[in-house]
């Protein structure tokens, strides 16, 4: 059998609004329906089908202007993600039972991400949903180059995918019909009665996990840091960066199994240069809702102090100041606080040696 592509459910857009769409009264923008991208599935039953894959990570810019990433809830909810577009009649319909949905099982577990796979402007969406009448109580993601779309396969609208607390997709539904929520509920309620297991883990791309909206640009070398920088460690030490000792600076995620596997790498190379010369410190970007797995995950490497980069924990995190979207990255910074290196994805240990070695000597 081949492998499923992920998920999804339903789409939004208004019959009412439809007429108006068609007829080009967005003003400025390109008149008519986008020309590419998933269609609506118009003919047939609705194809909903039992899976069992990881689901791939994906951040993006939500309608109300924020972000949103499917690492903020995975771990703590059921996520039912919906793919829709404006030109999408049965994505409109199915759209108040989701709405339903979330209304009933919102406050025991359930989170729903809506995906707007338009690529039209925010002000022409509104619009749209303004006219259908639509008011969302969650968030909906922009997904204008369609990433999302491509990452779980959507090829026909609207659909819907529900994943569990573990980061696993348990179920795709390709079209809607009327009764599909039931189907939708009995998954909801099952995996709601699950806990999970212990570990949670999302589907990496080219060895990257996102948690952020792939607009975002990481530091480049040859940049300083205005002053030095403290940081206060899960251990309660200060770290100080740019106040002359030479910093790596790794930043990992509970959901990244690339993290994992490069935590080894990263602890050799703290066990090998001396500690008054260089600190190498791991940077969790997940929340404080995992303060308990991530103590526990680091525990074995005491060489490591480890920052939690957590939304609240200041005015804004380190990952947003110096540009870091993806994990595991690294940053090295000289004993002045200059960036000397920064990559994505796996570490490449003889280079990074070959930079140290030369800074450290």
């Amino acid at each position: 059998m081949k492998p499923l592509k992920p998920l999804t459910i339903v789409l939004v857009a208004l019959c009412l609004l439809l007429g108006c769409l068609l007829s080009g009264c967005s003003g400025e923008e390109p008149q008519g329906k986008q020309d590419s991208g998933p269609r609506e599935k118009v003919d047939g039953e609705s194809v909903s089908v039992d899976v069992n894959s990881l689901a791939p990570a994906f951040a993006a810019r939500t309608l109300d202007g924020s972000q949103a990433s499917l690492r903020d809830y995975v771990g703590n909810n059921v996520i039912l993600l919906e793919f829709w577009s404006i030109f999408c009649k049965s994505c409109i319909e199915e759209m108040p039972h989701i709405m339903e949905l979330h209304n009933r099982y919102g406050d025991k577990g359930l989170a729903v991400l809506s995906i707007n796979t338009d690529i039209f402007s925010d002000a022409r969406i509104y619009k749209a949903l303004e006219k259908a009448g639509v008011v969302f109580e969650y968030p909906v993601l922009r997904d204008t180059r369609q990433q999302i779309v491509k990452d779980y396969n959507v090829e026909v609208l609207p659909v819907t995918v529900i994943i569990d607390r573990s980061g696993w997709i348990r179920l795709y539904q390709e079209g809607y019909r009327p009764g599909d929520e039931k189907t939708f509920a009995n998954t909801i309620e099952r995996l709601l009665s699950d806990e999970g297991s212990e570990e949670i883990i999302l589907a990496s791309k080219e060895g990257k996990t996102a948690f952020a909206p792939d607009s975002v640009e990481l530091v480049q070398p040859g940049k300083r840091l205005g002053q030095p920088l403290s940081l206060e460690s899960l251990s309660g030490k200060k770290v100080t960066i740019g106040d002359g000792s030479s910093t790596v600076l790794f930043f990992w995620s509970l959901y990244c199994r690339p993290c994992r596997e490069e935590f080894p790498h990263m602890y050799e190379l703290a066990e090998k240069y001396p500690k008054d010369k260089l600190q190498i410190v791991s940077v969790n970007v997940d929340n404080r809702r995992l303060a308990g797995r991530v103590e526990k995950f680091v525990a074995p490497y005491p060489e490591m102090e480890c920052i939690p980069d957590w939304p609240g924990q200041s005015d804004t995190t380190l990952a947003n100041m110096l540009g870091v979207g993806v994990t595991p990255t690294m940053i090295v910074f000289d004993a002045a606080g200059k960036v000397l290196y920064t990559g994505e994805g796996k570490i490449e240990p003889a280079k990074i040696g070959q930079i140290l070695d030369e800074t450290l000597k």
